[in-house]
């Protein structure tokens, strides 16, 4: 495993967590509790359970007190591990996430509601469903990206512009309905929320430094708040990236 200031590269011809775990391990020595201290930064929770194996087979069947294992790039999940902090400790107040059952079947009522307020005529629950999903994917994806629901009419050229104009109602269902039905439901997006909660983490970690090492292993920057992430853990005192 080779170094560039805080930056560590794990060869592609090696194990890479197994790699990662025989680095943290003989960096820590033989004291039992010094791997608690550590909070380890993951792509999934598929990657934060790989590493919590890795670290079992490096133990021999010995016991073994894990660092803080926390995934970072999903969104799909009911709580998000990562919880925001003020720099003297404090939970910062962020709205949960809408669990993705309830959020697909209220945008699924809005998609069925569509026809019959625009005159384009019904909707059927069959075609509500799929549509209610893609539209999920949609804020998903636009969420991540951290894009503008306003720049959206600039998108076609005019060449589409009818076409177009009947797309642009149908994402009014994003648009323009679904950030009440948002504040009234008192929850965010997941990757809105996961915007925010890493948004106020880097702003604890710049306001008070961590006093423990931190680790993002595994991540990449496609997604903008990931791409904060893991420049703010490159610039701690202790901090260091793996890729």
């Amino acid at each position: 495993m080779s170094a560039i200031a805080n930056v560590f590269f794990i060869p592609a011809e090696v194990p890479f967590l197994d790699t990662l775990v025989a680095g943290i391990l003989a960096r820590v020595g033989g004291d039992p509790l010094a791997l608690t201290r550590y909070t380890i930064l993951l792509p999934t929770r598929r990657a934060a359970r790989g590493l919590g194996e890795a670290f079992l087979r490096a133990s021999a069947g010995r016991a073994l007190l894990l660092p803080r294992l926390v995934p970072v790039g999903d969104v799909d999940g009911d709580e998000f591990a990562f919880a925001a902090e003020d720099g003297a400790g404090e939970s910062i107040e962020i709205p949960p996430p809408l669990p993705p059952l309830p959020r697909q079947l209220m945008l699924a009522q809005l998609v069925l509601k569509f026809g019959r307020r625009t005159g384009m005529g019904p909707v059927l629950p069959g075609q509500a469903v799929p549509l209610a999903r893609a539209l999920a994917r949609f804020l998903d994806e636009v969420g991540a990206a951290q894009g503008d629901f306003a720049k959206l009419g600039d998108l076609a050229p005019d060449r589409f512009a009818e076409h177009w104009r009947q797309v642009l109602k149908f994402l009014g269902i994003v648009t323009e309905h679904w950030p009440g039905i948002l504040a009234e439901a008192g929850a965010l997006d997941p990757a809105e929320r996961r915007n925010r909660v890493l948004a106020a983490r880097i702003a604890a970690w710049r306001s008070v430094p961590p006093t423990d090492p931190i680790i993002a292993a595994g991540l990449t920057g496609g997604i903008p708040s990931v791409a904060d992430i893991i420049a703010a853990v490159a610039q701690l005192p202790l901090g260091a990236v793996v890729l």
